[in-house]
C-alpha cells in the first residue's frame, strides 16, 4: 500500500517523501469526520498534476520542485473547503458540467502520461503541459537511456498482464458455488490479490532488480529516486514566512479556486459511487468539511493537497471494510514505511513508477464520452472538446476554466436571447386551450377587429436582465416590419415564470415606443406575482388582461 500512495510524487514534481507525507494524516482525520466507509484520502494523479504547476525547481535542471508553496496550497485549499462546507456551498460544483469534467480528466490523463514518458525514456526536463512534454521528448530523444526504456516497457507489459489476471480472477470468483473445490478458491483469491497489488509488486520487484544490478557493479545504469529523507515529518506550521500574502495569491492564482473544487468533485463522485454500490448515503457538506480538515491537518505534516483516491477506495471496498477505520490502516502502513523502509526507496526506478502511473491514468481517458455526446447531445460536445483541447496546450486549471466559461455561455445564451414568435390571435386562442407552444405561422390570415389588425407574440421562457434589451428590440422590429406594420401587439406571458427589474424597465420602454407609434402593447396570461410586480412599477400605459380574447375585446371596444 505504501508504494501505491507514493506514486504520485512524480506527477507532482516533488521528492518521493512528500508523496508519503501526503498519504497518512488525511486517513486519520477522515476517519473522524468523513461519512463514507470506503473512501481513502491521499494524493491523486489529477491533484498532483495541478500541484506540479506551482513552485520552481529546487535547482536548475532538477526534476523536483520546492514543495513550500504546494504545502501552503494544501492549507489554503483546506480552509476554502472547510468554509464552503460550513456555508453549504458544495453545490457550487454543480456549475461544472459532466462534459467539462470529462474533458478535464481526459486531458489530464494524456498530460500525465506524456509527462511520465520522459521518465520512461530516462530523460530529464521540465514541462507543465502535454504540448511541452511532446516538444521536450522530441528535443531530447537522442539522450534516451536504453536501460530505463527496457525497464519501463517490461514493467508496462507485466502490469497489463497482472491487470488482466485481476479482472479474470474477479470474474471467476463471482461464479464460485458450494461445489467449487477449496484449493481452486484459494488459487483464484491469490491471483486476485496479486493482480490487485500489481503496483506494489512491480515497484518491489524492480527495486530488488536495481539493488541486484548495483551490487553486481552496474550502479547508475537505471535512473532511480536517489536518497530519500528518513523518518516521520516533524509537525510544523506551513512556511508562510517566505511568502507575503499577496505573493501567495499571485503565485497560486486560479489554483485557489480550481484545486479545492476539483478535490471535492473527485471525493464526492467517488463517495457517491461507492455509497450507491454498497447501500448507504454520504452527506455532501460534511464530506467537504472533512476534506478541508484533512488538507489543513496534512499541511502541518508537509502534505500537498489530497482528496479521495479511486484506486485505493476500490481496494477498500473490495476488501469488505465496514467503517472508515480501513483508511487508518493505510495511514499506519505509510507511517511504518516512513520510519523503517525509506532506505529501500532509493532503489525504486523512475521508469517503473512511470509505467505504473501511465497504465493507471490512461483509464481516465473517457473516449466513450465523445461518442455518447455525438449520439445524444452534439451541443455538449463543444464544452467537452474546448476543455480537452485547451487543457492539452495550457495548464489544465486554465483549460478547465475556459471550458466552464464556454459551458456557461451555452447555458446562458437561451436566457439572453429568448425566442419570440408571432402568431395570429386565432392560434393564440387555440394555444390557450391545448397548452401547446405553436410555431410561428406568418402565412396564416390575421384576425381583424373592425379593421384593426392584431398580432400576438409569445416568448418561450422567463425574461431576465440579459434578455431585456434584446426583447424590446425584437418587439420594435415586429412592430416596424413590413408584414406587421402598425399592428397592435398582445404579449402572451404564459411561459414567463420570472422577471426582474431590468426587464420591467425595458418593458416600460417598449410600451412607450408603441404609444409613440400610435399602437397598443397589451399583456395577457401574466402570473399573479409578476402582475403585482408590474403594477408596483407604475408603468405608464400598462394594460394587463387575463386572456387574448379580453385584450382583443378591449381593442374592439376602444374603436381603435
Amino acid at each position: 500500500m505504501e508504494e501505491e500512495v507514493s506514486l504520485h510524487y512524480l506527477v507532482a514534481s516533488v521528492q518521493l517523501q512528500y508523496g508519503l507525507y501526503s498519504a497518512f494524516m488525511g486517513c486519520f482525520v477522515y476517519f473522524i469526520f468523513g461519512t463514507s466507509k470506503d473512501i481513502t484520502v491521499g494524493p491523486t494523479a489529477i491533484l498532483s498534476l495541478l500541484v506540479a504547476t506551482y513552485d520552481d525547481p529546487i535547482k536548475p535542471g532538477s526534476d523536483y520542485n520546492d514543495p513550500k508553496l504546494a504545502i501552503i496550497l494544501a492549507f489554503m485549499c483546506g480552509v476554502i473547503q472547510f468554509v464552503m462546507g460550513v456555508l453549504h456551498l458544495g453545490s457550487l460544483t454543480g456549475f461544472i458540467s459532466t462534459p467539462v469534467i470529462s474533458g478535464f480528466t481526459s486531458a489530464s490523463a494524456i498530460t500525465i502520461a506524456a509527462g511520465q514518458a520522459k521518465h520512461l525514456l530516462g530523460l530529464s526536463f521540465s514541462s507543465d503541459t502535454f504540448f511541452e512534454s511532446l516538444v521536450g521528448i522530441f528535443v531530447h530523444i537522442r539522450k534516451t537511456n536504453g536501460w530505463d526504456l527496457l525497464m519501463g516497457l517490461s514493467s508496462m507489459v507485466v502490469l497489463l498482464l497482472l491487470q488482466k489476471i485481476q479482472r479474470d480472477s474477479s470474474l471467476w470468483m463471482s461464479h464460485h458455488t458450494e461445489d467449487t473445490p477449496g484449493y481452486l478458491k484459494v488459487v483464484r483469491k491469490s491471483l486476485w490479490f496479486l493482480g490487485t497489488a500489481r503496483n506494489a509488486v512491480i515497484v518491489g520487484c524492480t527495486a530488488l532488480l536495481v539493488w541486484s544490478l548495483d551490487t553486481a557493479g552496474y550502479a547508475g545504469k537505471i535512473s532511480t529516486n536517489g536518497n530519500v529523507t528518513e523518518g516521520i515529518p516533524t509537525p510544523s506550521v506551513p512556511d508562510f514566512a517566505d511568502f507575503h500574502f499577496l505573493t501567495i495569491i499571485r503565485e497560486l492564482n486560479v489554483g485557489l479556486i480550481i484545486v479545492p473544487l476539483i478535490a471535492y468533485l473527485e471525493a464526492i463522485a467517488i463517495g457517491k459511487a461507492f455509497a450507491r454500490k454498497n447501500g448507504y448515503r454520504v452527506e455532501p457538506n460534511q464530506e467537504i468539511i472533512a476534506l478541508g480538515l484533512c488538507n489543513i491537518a496534512g499541511s502541518f505534516f508537509s502534505s500537498y493537497p489530497v482528496t479521495g483516491s479511486f484506486s485505493r477506495t476500490a481496494i477498500n471496498s473490495q476488501s469488505g471494510v465496514k467503517t472508515p477505520a480501513g483508511g487508518v490502516v493505510t495511514g499506519i502502513l505509510v507511517l511504518l514505511s516512513l520510519q523503517f523502509l525509506t532506505p529501500l526507496f532509493q532503489f525504486i526506478p523512475k521508469a517503473a513508477l512511470a509505467a505504473v502511473i501511465i497504465t493507471a491514468v490512461l483509464k481516465m481517458f473517457n473516449y466513450k464520452m465523445f461518442v455518447k455526446l455525438w449520439q445524444v447531445s452534439k451541443l455538449d460536445l463543444i464544452p467537452l472538446t474546448v476543455t480537452f483541447v485547451a487543457s492539452l496546450f495550457l495548464p489544465v486549471q486554465y483549460g478547465t476554466i475556459i471550458g466552464v466559461v464556454v459551458d456557461l455561455i451555452i447555458l446562458l445564451y437561451p436566457i439572453a436571447r429568448p425566442e419570440i414568435k408571432a402568431v395570429s390571435p386565432s392560434n393564440a386562442i387555440l394555444k390557450q386551450e391545448d397548452n401547446l407552444f405553436l410555431p410561428s405561422d406568418r402565412s396564416s390570415p390575421l384576425v381583424q377587429i373592425e379593421s384593426c389588425p392584431v398580432l400576438v407574440v409569445q416568448v418561450d421562457r422567463s425574461v431576465r436582465y440579459p434578455s431585456a434589451e434584446n426583447l424590446v428590440e425584437k418587439l420594435n422590429n415586429i412592430r416596424e416590419s413590413k408584414v406587421y406594420y402598425q399592428q397592435h401587439v398582445i404579449f402572451d406571458f404564459s411561459r414567463v415564470c420570472e422577471i426582474d427589474y431590468t426587464a420591467v424597465e425595458s418593458l416600460s420602454d417598449a410600451i412607450a415606443d408603441f404609444a409613440k407609434a400610435g399602437v397598443k402593447l397589451y399583456f395577457v396570461h401574466v402570473k399573479l406575482y409578476i402582475h403585482d410586480m408590474l403594477h408596483r412599477a407604475n408603468i405608464p400605459g400598462l394594460e394587463i388582461f387575463p386572456s387574448v380574447q379580453e385584450a382583443m375585446q378591449s381593442l374592439s371596444g376602444s374603436g381603435e
